[in-house]
């Protein structure tokens, strides 16, 4: 008798395997977000990663400095204006701003603006390719710089 009381007590095979077949834990189920927010999250996060890779040219300080830089060009606060964009994040990479810092009257950075911008021309589109060759043409003319009119010559031959 003592022996059935405690058969009672022990779970059957059938009871084994369903609590065996459970999961543990109920994991509680957070909502999701609805696809349109959840692509808007992605691209943020995307945004911030590319923006953390590139330092300081992805701050929107970098941007406000680029403006900054539109805006001088052609009055008298230009060169300093150049002056401060170069000692704070060098050459920038854009072919529009670029293309403003080939007016700049020091011919080293002019030089090193040429090269930058012979690197990229390839990646460009017809018109600009043309534009540039025509700004080489100008420059390898009528430059008071030797070296700079040197230069020009140099990357409109390669062209």
């Amino acid at each position: 008798m003592p022996d059935d009381r405690n058969r009672d007590d022990r779970p059957s095979w059938r009871e084994i395997d369903q609590r065996r077949d459970r999961p543990a834990r109920q994991r509680p189920i957070r909502p999701r977000l609805p696809k349109k927010q959840a692509e808007w999250v992605r691209k943020l996060a995307l945004r911030q990663a590319e923006a953390l890779f590139q330092g300081k040219r992805g701050r929107p300080e970098y941007q406000a400095a680029l403006k900054a830089l539109e805006a001088a060009h052609g009055t008298k606060k230009f060169v300093s204006t150049v002056k401060k964009f170069l000692k704070e994040y060098g050459l920038p990479e854009e072919w529009g701003t670029l293309n403003l810092l080939l007016d700049f009257p020091e011919p080293d950075v002019v030089i090193q603006v040429l090269q930058v911008m012979a690197d990229q021309v390839g990646t460009r589109s017809r018109v600009e390719q043309q534009g540039f060759k025509g700004k080489m043409q100008v420059l390898a003319l009528t430059s008071p710089q030797v070296e700079l009119r040197r230069s020009a010559a140099e990357v409109l031959a390669s062209l």
